[in-house]
């Protein structure tokens, strides 16, 4: 490419040598009334998720439908799209090595394997020829060891401008001898060392509209959600300090422009919405006003944009039917490799083309979707060996079962998908009760779990847990607890405490009744995997220990809610809360084992006021569920069979209300599970959308609980 490029300047050279009657100013004209037209492609969340296959289904249905992701898919659009144009550079946004069954196969082979072989997403990576790529907060996931040595790996340079090294010289937020945190002042930026580089500026060398080569320097910039400090704590604090987005981006555009950037392309790991908050975690609206930022390549909340689904309408400054943020294009391509992002530049020059800058008002953003049944067989080749061993290490047996574990209706009716975790969860709470800790906690103490479920249609309607063959695998854990870096956590805190978390939960979760025509229970802004559950166990007559009852009609305590800030009222939803058939008191002493993520978010109430009395950094919480299913196994004395009872934890009431509606899987095994008569539901198998994403199913709900909590497995 170089030599023919060569060639075409010599050809080029001669021939206005031969003419010699344009003047200097004619060329100089010429120069000036030319453009640069430059293409930028991203990709996002890939979560190692390089081969178009399902690890949570049988090789026979991987081969029936091609599912609809995968880098190796997305090469095929990255090759089409490229084709179409001279100039264009490819970048990746983040969550790249974690969130998969194949990238929990390479963190189980460890550091050292690593060290010595290229993680897959880099061998498809580098034949892809990306130019550079961002740190996503799931990179931290497996500790700084493990990315640092995968990162080696990569062809390309890494960006992260809000990462940085401990410096235990600048100043502390407080005088106490274990604190690591540090004020971020003005000062900090000069003085920090950077964990990693926190831009670079690339020449490449772009033709434009006469024909002419030009040497473009692109400066391209990264960041991390601040949020990694809690999420990761285990792994980051006192290792790590993180900046807030926007003030870090103010320091350094001005420097990259100083130092020639033509373009800035910002690459940040960080979502879409009016928050205002410093250190916050969505951001992308903050750098859209940051200026000589000319294109903003975000992810992080698995949304597309643009798009024309109107969730992004009340955003002042946000056109998401044509990509544009303040008037910057942008764009935020899904996740696991089903679309690509593209923005198209226009640069001018007013100096010959000694510089050249961004004609905004040119500037375009669209997604590309899928070739059809198409992938690139050279990707599917490099990761051959890392496939099949993600096969075979998710197929391990573990037990057999003779119920459905899914994620379909745990909004409604309490499922087994969370069940399990916060069994497994009590377990270990028990455990480190029996072993002498919490030696301070009083006689009548109540021991409790909470979790979610974590596949619940975020990434489209066939994302939920879905165990339906009667046996737990590798994968099955995997399927039940998606997130294999959270590492378990206690809490303690009162009755009033727990009456107010699970009254925050119903409160961003339920629509309120009665509803409006057309319109559905669940409040589909509000994630699956934040619909926290209480669990205690059960009896020794095998009746669950907790149970609640919630009246949906009865308005809300929290309203006015954007993200964590909201307005509290009298109202409560929470008409019943009992243990072991007794009323839970405001000043009752509780211990809940959760995991580190919710344990740190001290804006959430419930969360708010307890107190954190252990972490645990050995082991995380889906280890936890091995676990015990390892203990239960045991106390079966050779029998690989268990079986988990629903301890029908909550009810809805709706003393008013006939039905409501709201969508979920489009999964024959859910229309199975209602078919076969799960307590109070119905559908008519009629197409919905959920949080403006087609393809999902409306169901119905009329609040009875007089039938099945539990779905028979496919196999019985």
């Amino acid at each position: 490419m170089k030599l023919s490029t060569k060639k075409l300047l010599l050809v080029s050279s001669i021939a206005a040598a031969l003419v010699g009657c344009n003047s200097s100013s004619d060329n100089n004209d010429n120069v000036n009334n030319s453009t640069i037209s430059v293409r930028l492609m991203e990709t996002t969340d890939i979560h190692t998720n390089v081969m178009p296959y399902n690890y949570f289904v049988s090789k026979e249905a991987n081969e029936t439908k091609l599912p609809e992701w995968g880098l190796a898919r997305t090469s095929l659009v990255i090759e089409a799209t490229r084709d179409e144009v001279q100039n264009s550079m490819l970048f990746d946004n983040g969550d790249l090595i974690q969130g998969s069954p194949m990238g929990d196969y390479m963190a189980s082979l460890g550091t050292e394997h690593v060290k010595e072989n290229t993680h897959p997403v880099y061998k498809a990576m580098n034949q892809l020829q990306y130019d550079a790529a961002n740190l996503g907060n799931h990179e931290f996931n497996y500790g700084l060891e493990f990315l640092d040595e995968s990162l080696k790996g990569s062809k390309f340079p890494y960006v992260s401008a809000n990462v940085w090294k401990v410096d235990n010289s600048l100043e502390k937020v407080s005088n106490a001898a274990e604190e690591c945190e540090v004020r971020i002042t003005e000062e900090f930026y000069d003085t920090a060392e950077h964990r990693y580089q926190p831009y670079v500026i690339l020449d490449r060398e772009f033709q434009s509209s006469n024909g002419d080569y030009h040497t473009i320097k692109v400066g391209v910039i990264g960041f991390t959600p601040p949020n990694i400090m809690g999420w990761d704590a285990s792994l980051l604090k006192c290792n790590v300090m993180v900046s807030d987005i926007k003030k870090t981006a103010e320091h350094y555009v001005p420097k990259m422009k100083a130092e020639g950037a033509d373009i800035i392309v910002a690459i940040p790991h960080s979502g879409l919405n009016d928050n205002d908050n410093e250190f916050a975690e969505n951001a992308t609206l903050h750098l859209a006003y940051v200026d000589d930022i000319d294109a903003i390549m975000f992810g992080h909340d698995h949304r597309e944009f643009p798009n024309t689904t109107g969730e992004y309408g009340e955003i002042e400054g946000v056109d998401a039917k044509l990509g544009l943020i303040n008037g910057v294009p942008a764009v935020m391509p899904g996740f696991w490799g089903a679309k690509l992002g593209v923005i198209d530049l226009t640069l001018t020059t007013k100096d010959d083309g000694k510089s050249w800058a961004v004609d905004h008002t040119k500037s375009t953003s669209e997604l590309r979707s899928l070739v059809p049944n198409g992938s690139d067989q050279i990707i599917e080749d490099l990761v051959a060996d890392e496939h099949q061993g993600t096969i075979d290490y998710m197929s391990t047996s573990i037990a057999s079962i003779d119920v459905n574990m899914n994620s379909f209706f745990p909004q409604v009716v309490p499922d087994l998908s969370i069940q399990v975790v916060n069994e497994a969860q009590l377990h270990q709470l028990i455990k480190w009760k029996e072993a002498g800790e919490f030696a301070n906690a009083s006689q009548d103490a109540i021991f409790l779990s909470v979790s979610a479920p974590f596949k619940s249609g975020r990434n489209g309607p066939q994302d939920f847990t879905n165990i339906q063959e009667g046996e737990l695998t590798n994968a099955s854990v995997a399927d039940i607890y998606v997130f294999d870096n959270n590492t378990p956590a206690v809490l303690k805190m009162t009755g009033s405490d727990m009456k107010n978390w699970i009254e925050w939960v119903n409160s961003n979760a339920y629509n309120s009744l009665p509803l409006a025509a057309g319109e559905r229970f669940l409040n589909e802004s509000f994630p699956g995997y934040n619909f926290d559950v209480f669990f205690g166990g059960f009896s020794q007559s095998g009746e669950g220990l907790l149970k609640y009852t919630v009246n949906v009609e009865n308005e809300s305590k929290y309203i006015n809610i954007n993200g964590f800030e909201h307005d509290v009222t009298e109202n409560k939803q929470v008409t019943n809360l009992t243990y072991n058939g007794v009323e839970i008191a405001d000043d009752a002493e509780i211990y809940v084992i959760t995991n580190n993520y919710r344990a740190s978010n001290k804006s959430m109430p419930g969360v708010d006021k307890a107190v954190l009395v252990k972490e645990e950094a050995a082991f995380n919480n889906r280890e936890l569920v091995q676990f015990y299913l390892e203990d239960s196994l045991a106390e079966n004395q050779g029998d690989a069979s268990l079986a988990f009872p629903n301890a029908e934890v909550f009810q809805l009431v709706a003393p008013n209300t006939k039905s409501v509606w709201f969508t979920s899987a489009t999964l024959d095994e859910a229309f199975r599970c209602v078919d076969n008569g799960i307590t109070g539901l119905s559908t008519d198998k009629e197409e919905g959308t959920k949080a403006g994403s087609e393809g999902f199913t409306k169901f119905h709900f009329n609040f009875d609980y007089n039938g099945e909590f539990n779905c028979a497995a496919k196999a019985q």
